[in-house]
């Protein structure tokens, strides 16, 4: 066997020993919703994702200033 392919080999068998023994991410967050933003939380971390209070119009509707907003009524 050449030396690349020890290496190789050897590196082959690090990873799968790597796959095996790597402890299983379990910890499901549990997560409360307000008006704005959505707070969920695991053992150890917090994560907070923020939502607009307003929302562009859709990007296939052009806006056209003297007939108002795509979609609106009058």
């Amino acid at each position: 066997m050449t030396g690349r392919r020890k290496a190789a080999l050897l590196m082959v068998g690090l990873a799968a020993v790597a796959g095996i023994w790597a402890p299983v991410a379990n910890a499901r967050p549990t997560c409360q919703d307000t008006a704005t933003k959505t707070i969920c939380q695991t053992n150890g971390s917090t994560s907070i994702k923020a939502r607009p209070g307003t929302v562009a119009p859709p990007a296939n509707q052009p806006v056209i200033p003297w007939l108002g907003a795509p979609g609106a009524r009058r």
